[in-house]
């Protein structure tokens, strides 16, 4: 639990305006916590804080969270990299409102599931004529047979001898063996001569498949199954009654010195009699044992887990896997969870950024550690794993083909009753492992990683010496269709949900059981290598029929059990439809048959119903969402940076203990609370949430419907906040992150508001990033605060009122939406001014597009009474000069909560001279001129700054500065100015050339200066995803060197004030540029339309006057409109009939006309 830290703690470590009253900060999340490689920097999460007490008898008028980020220390993001998160990803800050009410959700479940699969109506059939049904396999299979002429070089092994024992007992048997470089050469084997044919002396009755393949490698002895690796030489149904010559589909081209590796797998290998010599340590035989269960992407195994009751701090579950070539996406290959769902044991083998997590005991949270794996080791192969873990140490390891891979520490959490267990997928029927899956076992005991590499090719572990400690083994050598049985040793088994065939081993892949053919004579097979004398070779073809069992489905009844839904009866069939097929090796269909049988019909129409565990009603707000930054080459400094968040509304809810969830895995986060005391402007009474999750702009209508609110005694004001992100790309218009759309809302029927909601990111202060972080987007730009609509209700609404938020229809895309209706008492004062910000001059990162300044102090205040008021007076200064006064008028007087940005006359010593790394600090009081404010403590700040740079030659003797631009291939989209401090400017330049060096020689008196780079096209001199090419743009000396260089890409623009300080004094005449041109513009959308259509006035303020015309001039609409900035004009066409139309706006003597088509 976090405890209450005093401000005076916090105060120096925030570069932010600081208050003159009390306040109580609350830490919640930290760095320290989050900055841990052995969690992999997991996202924060979930958890509990103390708040300020509900009976503390104290008033706060505001409260601020602050939302710090800054890039990992000691690794990197997930550890994929990069310090700070790659990618612009969503968070969300949730706070979680445990209301003590109990609820229950109305479920429904289907009567059956059909190969793990819900459906409507399906006949299945039990018992297919003729049995189990079987596909048929045609492959084609070919060897080369070539013909010598006697000058070949035969390199043949001494003492070789026809045995028996080599293939005795076996079906069919698989044979590693090692020739070293030494033998071969002793053999009379030619570096540098292809081996074109391998012979083998044999005699018996055998004839079927062989295959050989070989590998160079260093080792020189074998004896564990080699299953990578390997290169095709020969694979043909072959005759052993007869020596065997074997053409090489591949030549070998030996270099002399590499040992070579074969591997020679033959199916009915009983009766073969073969020539052979004794090699110890350089041969071992596999023979395939039994199956395994292949998954198809859609398929469980539910284990029976009362044997994992005793599980408690020590664990080793191991498999072998033989994943999908379609990996990675995400998969579970087991998962098991406790009675409330929460997770005890679970592996991804891989999640989809193919990454291997292990996850091991509940506390709260799951211990964790995972890594990422090549995909060589995910897909296409047999591979072993073993994850470990021992809680009373605090180890956690996993283990890949007996190695140990990747290990944790200080992973201590007990293991509690598994009552769910599945193999397969996670215990939710998700994420679903594809592939194969042989000898899966469970140990209560961590099994060191030398026990698991001697005893993981072992499929029978009775003489395991930890084989007390065995809970579960499962071998998948059942029939199809069945219970997975236990075997000795397994007090429990398992159900098969889906179609998941248990399939046999192939002589080419077995691995289990290696052994040593002949005992303690180690039987190599003699083979024979031959090079040169080739004079022919030709191609022989024989075709192979391989049939190929269709495993069934499973057809699983079920019935409510209280608040839940069991199964009670699971039986396996084939679908009545099944078609039995014969195809060729590319997957043509050659022939096929339906399967025929009595069939059972099974109505699926109608679902259960029940009602689910009662739980504690919790609900969920959104108090600020935020999207990451493109992390690559980013770096948010040592402090990081800081978001702030006004989250005074949700004051009734952040009080003692509460339950947050905040940020993410992409950068570490400090999030901490500000409790500023005093009277607020009105008292929040209530929060009720609303639209709140992922909606679908093609369905808008139908799911994000009007809301009613009731009020209550007690509340007189109203607020409706929304925050609707626009996401999803790719088609169409670029729906919704990258297109615009008008959104709105009504209250009881009428429109009020109306809105564009594409956002300018070009000017983020959080700036270069690694992505496309210019682009504007809907609501929201990567590194920042997703934007929120604060839209007053107040003098809308009666008792009881609706509220409707549209937007514009899109087949594509989407918007994470929440919406929350505040409620207030009234006004709590009549006369209160606030200072709410003080925007220049300040050193917060995120003011830094503009600071430091040369120019004027900005504040920006707030009227908090009730009545209008106009006048105000502020004193302000650098701390230790003098301060000054200046009143204020404004031309409109601001109404209850209306916010107004001040200029502020200044003239101060230190303002802008002196060292630029010096911290100072900014003193602003702002009180109401002509009446009492009645929170005096709320109209006094402090910021602190740094001054700009100063600039100057030796001696000061030189007065002159050169702008020096070098244009990118688009020349006319840059322009450059310098303002002197009175924001006039003095200099300026269009560009027109490409790719063009400009100096512009200036002198300068002495004085505060801003120099200026715009960029019309939004995408600065230099960015990575466009054809602009790359420019520059310096500020330099006349006698060589720079005094100031920009950051390249910029985007909209790049400012930065300077102080010049010279001698000398120049004649400096402004430029001529008269009253500052402002083009207004009329547009509309959508052009043409159906049935309404959007109006953005830009550059008009002020009331407007408009006029809708047809096609012969007659005048069909007309009325005023009151612009702003971010307001759109709404003209209904429902009632026109099609056609042309013109829309004139007018003001004053300027008129605008533009057609609108209906259609």
């Amino acid at each position: 639990m976090k405890r209450l830290m005093p401000a005076f703690l916090l105060c120096s470590l925030l570069s932010v305006v600081s208050f003159a009253q009390d306040t109580t900060w609350v830490q919640t999340f930290t760095w320290e916590e989050q900055n841990n490689p052995e969690t992999s920097y997991d996202s924060p999460g979930k958890r509990w804080f103390q708040f300020p007490s509900s009976d503390n008898n104290q008033e706060y008028r505001k409260v601020l969270m602050y939302y710090n980020l800054k890039c990992f220390e000691d690794g990197t993001a997930g550890n994929l990299g990069y310090a700070c998160g790659e990618w612009d990803y969503l968070t969300y800050n949730y706070l979680f409102d445990h209301t003590g009410q109990l609820d229950s959700t109305e479920q429904t479940h289907p009567n059956y599931k059909i190969n793990n699969q819900d459906f409507e109506t399906a006949n299945i059939v039990y018992e297919p004529v003729g049995g189990v049904p079987q596909n048929t396999l045609v492959s084609e299979y070919s060897r080369v047979i070539q013909e010598f002429d006697g000058s070949e070089n035969v390199a043949i092994v001494d003492g070789a001898t026809s045995v028996n024992e080599l293939f005795e007992g076996s079906f069919n048997r698989r044979v590693q063996m090692i020739y070293t470089a030494d033998e071969l050469l002793e053999m009379g084997v030619i570096a540098g001569e292809p081996i074109e044919e391998i012979r083998l002396g044999s005699m018996g009755f055998s004839h079927g498949m062989a295959s050989l393949r070989y590998q160079f490698t260093e080792d020189s002895v074998v004896t564990d199954p080699v299953l990578k690796g390997w290169i095709d030489l020969y694979q043909f149904i072959t005759d052993f009654s007869m020596d065997v010559a074997m053409g090489l589909e591949n030549s070998i081209n030996w270099d002399g010195e590499s040992n070579i590796l074969f591997d020679l797998a033959i199916e009915n290998s009983g009766s073969i009699f073969c020539n052979a010599t004794t090699a110890p340590e350089k041969v071992i035989a596999i023979d395939p044992q039994g199956r395994f269960a292949n998954l198809d992407g859609g398929d469980n195994i539910e284990v029976l887990a009362s044997a994992l009751q005793d599980l408690n701090s020590e664990v080793t579950v191991e498999v072998w896997i033989k994943g999908d070539v379609s990996l990675p996406f995400n998969t579970t290959v087991f998962e098991g969870v406790n009675s409330s769902g929460s997770r005890e044991l679970n592996t991804h083998i891989p999640w989809s950024n193919s990454r291997v997590y292990w996850d091991a005991g509940y506390d709260g949270g799951y211990d964790r550690i995972d890594q990422w794996c090549e995909e060589a080791e995910l897909e296409g192969g047999w591979n072993h794993w073993a994850f470990v873990k021992n809680a009373t140490e605090g180890t956690m390891s996993i283990v890949r083909n007996g190695d140990v891979w990747h290990t944790g520490t200080d992973k201590d959490n007990l293991f509690g009753e598994i009552t769910r267990f599945f193999i397969g997928s996670s215990v939710w029927n998700s994420n679903h492992y594809k592939g194969g899956i042989e000898d899966f076992r469970i140990w209560g005991e961590a099994l060191d990683a030398d026990a698991v590499k001697e005893w993981m090719y072992a499929s029978d572990v009775s003489a395991h010496p930890s084989v007390a400690n065995l809970l579960a083994t499962f071998d998948f050598d059942g029939v199809n269709g069945t219970f997975e049985n236990d075997i000795e040793g397994s007090p429990y088994g398992g159900y098969y949900h889906g179609n998941a065939g248990r399939v046999s081993h192939d002589v080419r892949d077995a691995f289990q059981n290696p052994f040593v053919p002949g005992g303690e004579l180690s039987l190599r097979p003699a083979l024979e290598f031959v090079q040169g004398g080739l004079v022919a070779e030709y191609d022989e073809f024989e075709t192979v029929e391989e049939l190929v069992e269709v495993p069934p489905v499973s057809v699983v009844e079920y019935a409510v059990n209280g608040n839940s839904v069991n199964w009670t009866s699971i039986e396996y069939g084939y679908p009545a439809n099944l078609e039995v097929v014969t195809v060729n090796q590319i997957g043509d269909t050659l022939s096929s048959y339906f399967i025929e049988g009595d069939a059972v019909f099974y109505d699926n129409t109608v679902d259960l119903e029940y009602y689910s565990e009662p739980y504690n009603e919790v609900d969920r707000y959104e108090i600020g969402r935020f999207i990451t930054p493109y992390g690559i080459n980013l770096t948010l400094g040592p402090d990081g940076w800081t978001w702030i968040y006004d989250v005074t509304d949700y004051l009734p809810l952040l009080r003692d203990s509460v339950e947050l969830e905040a940020g993410n895995w992409q950068e570490l986060l400090d999030l901490k609370f500000a409790f500023i005391h005093g009277t607020p402007p009105r008292d929040v009474k209530r929060v009720e949430r609303f639209w709140n999750g992922t909606y679908y702009l093609n369905n808008w209508d139908d799911v994000v419907l009007p809301y009613t609110y009731i009020v209550e005694d007690g509340e007189e004001m109203f607020k409706l906040v929304t925050r609707a992100s626009g996401h999803g790309f790719g088609t169409g218009n670029n729906c919704a992150e990258f297109c615009y759309n008008t959104h709105s809302v009504k209250v009881d029927g009428i429109e009020h508001w109306s809105w564009e909601i594409m956002q300018e990111c070009a000017d983020n202060p959080l700036y270069p990033q690694g992505g496309t972080w210019i682009y504007d987007r809907a609501a929201w730009c990567p590194g920042d605060k997703v934007t929120q609509q604060d839209l007053e209700l107040t003098g809308f609404v009666g008792d009881e009122f609706e509220v409707e938020y549209d937007i514009t229809y899109d087949p594509y895309g989407n918007y994470r939406m929440e919406a929350q209706i505040i409620s207030y008492g009234p006004p709590n004062m009549m006369y209160d001014v606030e200072l709410m910000d003080i925007l220049a001059p300040n050193n917060r990162k995120v003011l830094s597009r503009w600071n430091p300044v040369c120019e004027n102090p900005v504040v920006l205040i707030r009227n908090n009474g009730s009545e209008p008021v106009s006048s105000f007076t502020f004193h302000y200064g650098v701390e230790g000069d003098e301060l000054q006064t200046y009143t204020f008028t404004s031309d409109e007087p601001l109404e209850f909560l209306e916010e107004l940005e001040v200029n502020l006359p200044y003239d101060g010593p230190t303002y802008t001279i002196g060292g630029e790394d010096d911290l100072l600090t900014f003193m602003v009081s702002v009180t109401l001129a002509e009446n009492y404010d009645q929170e005096v403590n709320n109209g006094l700040g402090y910021s602190q700054f740094h001054r700009p740079p100063t600039w100057a030659y030796n001696d000061f003797d030189d007065n002159r500065i050169i702008v020096w631009v070098k244009t990118n291939n688009v020349a006319s989209e840059t322009s450059a100015e310098i303002r002197n401090s009175n924001e006039e400017v003095i200099w300026s330049r269009n560009y027109t050339e490409a790719n063009t060096q400009h100096r512009d020689t200036l002198e300068l008196n002495e004085g505060c200066y801003r120099f200026n780079v715009l960029d019309s096209g939004d995408d600065g001199l230099n960015f990575w995803a466009n054809n602009d090419g790359g420019g520059y743009a310096r500020i330099k000396k006349v006698a060589g060197g720079n005094f100031y260089t920009i950051e390249e890409d910029f985007g909209k623009y790049i400012s930065q004030a300077f102080r010049f300080e010279t001698d000398l004094v120049s004649d400096i005449e402004e430029v001529e540029i008269g009253e500052e041109s402002i083009e207004r513009d009329v547009r509309i959308f959508p052009n043409p339309t159906n049935s309404n259509f959007k109006v953005s006035l830009d550059n008009w303020e002020g009331e407007v006057r408009w006029e809708l015309r047809n096609s012969i001039g007659s005048l069909v609409f007309a009325g005023e409109f009151i612009s702003g900035e971010g307001y759109l004009l709404s003209v209904d066409m429902t009632s026109l009939s099609n056609g042309i139309y013109s829309l004139s706006v007018y003001q004053g003597t300027e008129n605008i006309i533009r057609w609108v088509v209906k259609d």
